[in-house]
């Protein structure tokens, strides 16, 4: 089941973030989302499998989970697995770090390895570092979003240190840093510039790839083709404009990137079940 944040009821949607401790007590099934994830074990033991290939979990399996990827989690042992669970929308980092940031080019690349073991030092770094995030979240303090944004990336940036100090940087990820070698540019380029006048062809022609093999790529990895790829990025942004703004729903329409009023209603409704209107009566902030 492919699920994005907005099917969860306790994130906000002007800020599209959430961490929990979590307990796995036999399995969870497979499913795949449009935002990133990562966990830290804490306890317990067992074995995840992402994208086919599986790995063993115990206390201090850190795992990074990139958007589409399909993963489950079986635990072996007669207590639950318990982690540290972090869910976030892609626009977290993409708003905080420049587009050509190679720690973020780096951290998406799609052949890198997802998990790492911790342990001794590092595996008490993170565990503070996790209750910091955790902590952070259930505040109601100043500054709270801020500050869980820059931990975020605190976590990710260690991780991805890690990831590099323990398996350097082979052939396939060097021509990744270079915009060539993985699919994975073409779909952050849209997350970048949804709001543009985005079609198929323009982005084969832009990162010189065959319409009909782009089209494919994106639909192997993102699971839905490139136009309701667009549209999920766009009506996603359209429904925190709803909750936390006082525009009006034809300035958000054109501010995510539709060229008609008519034509975001109707998609907002295929999309979310309910009218622009209804959302923002729904979940507007007091």
């Amino acid at each position: 089941m492919n699920k994005d944040l907005s099917d969860y009821e306790m994130i906000a949607a002007d800020f599209p973030f959430y961490v929990s401790i979590n307990e796995v007590r036999h399995s969870f099934p497979a499913h795949r989302h449009d935002f990133l994830e990562c966990s830290l074990v804490i306890a317990g033991e067992g074995h995840e499998t992402i994208n086919g290939i599986r790995h063993p979990m115990r206390r201090g399996t850190f795992t990074f989970l990139l958007p589409y990827q399909v993963h489950d989690i079986v635990t072996y042992s007669t207590t639950p697995i318990r982690l540290f669970n972090c869910m976030f929308a892609m626009e977290l980092l993409v708003s905080s770090v420049k587009t050509g940031s190679p720690y973020l080019q780096a951290l998406l690349t799609e052949n890198q390895r997802p998990f790492f073991h911790l342990e001794g030092e590092e595996l008490v770094q993170f565990e503070m570092l996790m209750h910091s995030l955790h902590n952070e979240y259930n505040q109601t303090t100043p500054f709270r979003n801020e500050l869980l944004t820059l931990k975020l990336h605190e976590i990710l940036m260690q991780f991805q240190r890690i990831r590099v100090s323990r398996q350097g940087m082979n052939t396939q990820e060097k021509a990744y840093l270079t915009g060539s070698g993985s699919i994975w540019p073409v779909i952050e380029y849209i997350h970048y510039h949804y709001r543009d006048d985005l079609s198929l062809s323009g982005l084969a022609d832009h990162f010189r790839i065959p319409s009909t093999r782009l089209s494919i790529e994106i639909k192997k990895h993102a699971g839905i083709n490139f136009l309701h790829l667009l549209h999920k990025i766009r009506i996603r942004h359209a429904c925190s404009l709803l909750s936390a703004t006082d525009m009006s729903i034809l300035d958000i329409a054109l501010e995510v990137g539709f060229s008609s009023y008519n034509v975001f209603g109707r998609l907002f409704r295929e999309y979310k079940g309910i009218t622009p209107t209804e959302y923002r009566l729904t979940n507007l902030h007091a």
